[in-house]
């Protein structure tokens, strides 16, 4: 592992201007290192300080579904009513399948236009309130969706009978001894930022790269179920035409060197990527307050990348 490399990398980032944090984490052939720049909340980063990874909140949404799934209580061709009766009769022909790889054609009734939606509670109202121009159409298109997303998160809760939070702190984080991470609760505040919505299902994920980097080396290494974490890397699409190349809360890509798993998160400042390559157990968490959006993706897939091929 080249870690001068990193912290060249790391520097040239945090001089560009404009970057107040920045820790990355990374695992590779079983060793490991973790570099932070920078402060939040008026402390310098260190590997255990809490940031908030946004839509990278949507893979561990996913691996609870298809943990359920996996252990018989749901099917992913459920009517999502089934779950959420509560929604109206238009959303009856969305299956689960649809919202996991956003091929629901739902209205995104998260975004930030319409205001940031204080709950999971607020986005089902919004829903139920939305008269559509006509009907969807399921399985046709692939249009990235948080709303639902949000409904996936409901989904799952309904599926335990506990709220998403506690059941991923139970099943998921506990476990893999994530000390710093959990989903929703207070936010860190950093000043000229806006606080994160209060959803749980698009974003809501709030951990430190330590304990980011240990659960992406966790699901190379199928620690929470392999079977559950194969279909988890399984991408969909339209149910004509050729697939997105979305799974279940992660986007997989086809390299020289085996799969490549990624997602990215970002919310008003804060950013965030994950990356991992399974077949060579590499794990790359990028976190940061303040960097480009870009700039962090790049950083996330290019760090993967060389430790692949090199």
């Amino acid at each position: 592992m080249d870690t001068e490399g990193v912290a060249r990398r790391m520097d040239h980032l945090m001089a560009a201007g404009h970057v107040r944090a920045l820790a990355v984490g990374i695992v590779a052939d079983d060793e490991g290192q973790v570099s932070c720049r920078g402060g939040v909340d008026g402390r310098a980063v260190t590997a255990r300080t809490s940031f908030y990874a946004a839509s990278v909140t949507k893979q561990v949404i996913g691996l609870l579904l298809a943990r359920a799934v996996v252990a018989g209580a749901a099917d992913i061709g459920d009517p999502v009513r089934r779950w959420l009766p509560e929604l109206p009769d238009w959303v009856e022909p969305v299956r689960l399948r649809h919202l996991v790889h956003h091929t629901s054609d739902l209205p995104d009734v998260t975004d930030p236009t319409r205001s940031v939606p204080t709950g999971n509670a607020e986005v089902i109202e919004r829903l139920q309130a939305w008269t559509p121009v006509q009907p969807p159409e399921p399985g046709v298109r692939y249009a990235y969706n948080n709303t639902g997303y949000v409904l996936l998160a409901e989904v799952v809760g309904r599926m335990s009978g506990r709220p998403v939070d506690e059941l991923a702190a139970a099943e998921l984080f506990r476990p893999l001894a994530l000390r710093e991470t959990r989903l929703g609760g207070p936010a860190v505040r950093v000043p000229g930022a806006p606080d994160p919505p209060g959803t749980i299902g698009d974003g809501g994920l709030w951990t430190s790269v330590t304990d980011l980097t240990t659960w992406l080396d966790a699901c190379n290494r199928d620690r929470l179920g392999e079977r559950a974490q194969r279909m988890a890397e399984t991408p969909g699409g339209p149910d004509a035409g050729s697939g997105s190349g979305y799974a279940w809360g992660v986007r997989v890509s086809a390299r020289p060197y085996g799969a490549l798993v990624t997602h990215g998160g970002s919310w008003g400042g804060w950013q965030a990527k994950t990356v991992r390559v399974p077949a060579r157990r590499i794990a790359v968490a990028v976190l940061s307050v303040g960097a480009p959006e870009q700039a962090i993706s790049d950083l996330g897939t290019d760090l993967a990348q060389t430790l692949a091929t090199g």
